[in-house]
C-alpha cells in the first residue's frame, strides 16, 4: 500500500474549543485557558463550559469577568443555566444577571437554591430586582414565566420621528425589538407596529395610523406550550403577553418558541421511559434516584406477565418450543403499540388531537393494526411451519400475534387519551401500561390457544 504524497494527505481536523480548553486545564495553564475563553464566541464558550468537569468549570468561571459569562449564558441550555452558576459567589451571579435579559435572569433565579436566590436578588440593583420579581410571580411553565418584560411601548399619538428618537434612546438591554407596542393609558395594548412599516413611513405619520389593531395576544397565565403554538401558528417573531385587563406585561420571542418546543419534546421523550429531564449523566446517584422508582414499577408489571405464563406451566412443559415464541408475540404487539402511542402523544402535544377524536383515531388504528397484524402473523406463521413442520403451531402463533398487534395499537390510542381525559400528562407512564397490556394479552392469547390445541402440537 502506497502512501499518498504530502499534498494529497488529508489535513488533521483542528481541535474544538472544548478540547483545547480541556487540554489547557489538564496542563494547569489557567491563564492560557482564560485567554482562550475570552477569544471564543459566546456559543463556543457555552458549549465548552457545558462539557467541562464541575471543578474545572468553577475554576474557569471564577476567573472570567461577568460580561463574558453573561454572553455565554445566552447560549447555554435553559435547564443548565442555574446549575452552571449555582456554585459561584452571590455577588458574581448578581453582576452576571444584571447584564442579562429579564427572562434569562428570572430562569436562573428560579433554578438556584432558595437561600442563594435570595442573596442574588438582594445584591441586584432595585430596578433589576423589581423587574425579576414581577416575572417570578408567574409559574415558570406559563407564558408569564417565559416572557421578557423588556419591550418598547409607544403612545398612539407619537409620530414616526418621535418613535425613532425613542428607539435611539432606548437602553441597550431592550433586545430583539421586532415589534413596537402601541399602548394607551396604563399600558392597555391598542396595536402592534413593526419596524419595517415604521422605517418606510413618513416621519409625520402617527403610530395609531400605522399599527396593526387587535393584535394576536396570549394571556399571562396561558401554558407555555399553548403560547408557543400560537406564536408558531401565526408565524410571528414576537407575541405580546397581556393580563386579564388587556394590559401588556411582556412578550414572547421566537427564541422562546424554540426553547419551549425543545423542552416539551424532551420532557415527553423522557417521561415516556421514566427518566427525569433533570438527570445528569455525570451523577451516578442522581441517575439512580430518578430511574429506580420507574424500574420498580416496571418490575411489578413484568412479574404480572410472569404470573400469566406460570398459569400454563403444564402446556410449556409438554411443548417446550412454545417458550421460543413468547418474546415474538409480546414484542411485536408492544412495538406496534409504541408506534401508535408515540404518534398519539405527539399529536396531543401539538394540539392536533382532542378527546372527541378518540373513537375516530381508535377506528383508524384498529384497521391499520388489523392489516399489519395479518401480514406479520402470516409471515411468522409461515416461518414457524417451515421451521417446526407443524401447521397447527404456525396457526396458533399467527392468530396470537394478530390479536396482540390489534390490542397494542388500540391500547396505544386509549391509554394516552384516557390519561389526557384525567388531566394527566399523556407521556407520563403511558409506555409502561402499554407494555403491560400487550404482554398480558399476547401471552394469554398465545398460551390459551396452545393449551386448547395442545394435542395437535405436541
Amino acid at each position: 500500500m502506497t502512501t499518498p504524497p504530502p499534498d494529497q494527505q488529508s489535513p488533521e481536523e483542528p481541535e474544538s474549543p472544548t478540547t483545547t480548553l480541556q487540554h489547557l486545564l489538564q496542563l494547569h495553564d489557567l491563564p492560557a485557558a482564560i485567554a482562550l475563553a475570552h477569544e471564543l464566541h459566546g456559543a463556543e464558550l457555552a458549549d465548552a463550559l457545558e462539557h467541562l468537569h464541575d471543578d474545572d468549570r468553577i475554576e474557569v468561571l471564577l476567573a472570567l469577568d461577568s460580561e463574558t459569562i453573561a454572553d455565554a449564558l445566552n447560549y447555554v441550555e435553559a435547564h443548565f443555566r442555574g446549575e452552571l452558576l449555582a456554585r459561584l459567589p452571590a455577588d458574581q451571579i448578581a453582576e452576571t444577571l444584571n447584564l442579562e435579559d429579564d427572562d434569562i435572569a428570572t430562569d436562573v433565579v428560579q433554578a438556584l437554591p432558595d437561600e442563594t436566590a435570595g442573596e442574588v436578588l438582594n445584591a441586584l440593583p432595585a430596578e433589576r430586582r423589581d423587574a425579576i420579581d414581577a416575572l417570578l410571580v408567574h409559574h415558570e411553565h406559563t407564558a408569564g414565566g417565559r416572557m421578557t418584560g423588556q419591550l418598547v411601548t409607544v403612545a398612539p399619538e407619537a409620530t414616526v420621528d418621535q418613535v425613532l428618537t425613542q428607539l435611539r434612546d432606548s437602553p441597550l438591554d431592550v433586545s430583539q425589538p421586532f415589534y413596537l407596542y402601541v399602548c394607551e393609558d396604563e399600558r392597555t395594548l391598542a396595536g402592534v407596529l413593526n419596524l419595517r412599516t415604521l422605517i418606510s413611513s413618513p416621519t409625520t405619520a402617527r403610530a395609531d395610523s400605522l399599527m396593526i389593531a387587535n393584535p394576536i395576544t396570549v394571556s399571562v397565565d396561558s401554558d407555555q406550550e399553548d403560547a408557543a403554538r400560537v406564536l408558531k401558528q401565526y408565524k410571528l417573531l414576537a407575541l405580546p403577553v397581556v393580563d386579564e385587563n388587556g394590559h401588556i406585561v411582556g412578550s414572547l420571542t421566537h427564541d422562546d418558541l424554540l426553547d419551549v418546543l425543545e423542552d416539551e419534546a424532551t420532557e415527553d421523550m423522557f417521561r415516556m421511559v421514566g427518566v427525569s429531564e433533570d438527570e445528569d449523566l455525570r451523577s451516578v446517584w442522581r441517575s439512580v434516584r430518578h430511574r429506580l422508582p420507574w424500574l420498580t414499577v416496571n418490575l411489578v408489571t413484568v412479574l404480572a406477565a410472569a404470573g400469566v405464563i406460570s398459569l400454563f406451566e403444564d402446556t410449556l412443559a409438554r411443548v417446550a418450543v412454545l417458550a421460543a415464541f413468547l418474546p415474538v408475540v409480546g414484542g411485536m404487539g408492544g412495538n406496534a403499540g409504541i408506534q401508535t402511542l408515540t404518534v398519539v402523544v405527539r399529536s396531543l402535544a401539538l394540539g392536533r388531537l382532542e378527546l372527541r377524536d378518540t373513537l375516530t383515531v381508535a377506528g383508524h388504528e384498529l384497521a391499520g393494526g388489523a392489516i399489519v397484524g395479518l401480514f406479520t402473523g402470516l409471515l411468522v406463521g409461515g416461518v414457524t411451519i417451515i421451521w417446526q413442520g407443524n401447521p397447527w403451531l404456525g396457526a396458533i402463533v399467527a392468530l396470537a400475534l394478530f390479536a396482540n398487534v390489534v390490542v397494542g395499537v388500540v391500547a396505544g390510542v386509549l391509554i394516552p387519551m384516557g390519561m389526557y381525559r384525567l388531566r394527566q400528562d399523556p407521556a407520563l407512564s403511558s409506555g409502561i401500561w402499554l407494555t403491560t397490556a400487550t404482554d398480558l394479552a399476547g401471552f394469554l392469547a398465545f398460551l390459551s390457544l396452545a393449551t386448547l390445541l395442545v394435542s395437535r402440537i405436541d
